[in-house]
């Protein structure tokens, strides 16, 4: 099965600002395999 993400509010503006690779690492701590994410959007 396969899941997307689309966080709002991420990386906008230069507030708030995550790394992929962190939130990447976070969705597999929650048991997430083959986590990708796509360009700095925190789309996952």
């Amino acid at each position: 099965m396969k899941y997307v993400a689309l966080l709002r509010g991420i990386n906008v503006g230069g507030n708030r600002k995550v790394e992929m690779q962190r939130l990447k690492k976070s969705f597999e701590k929650m048991g997430y395999e083959n986590v990708s994410t796509y360009i700095n959007s925190g789309n996952v």
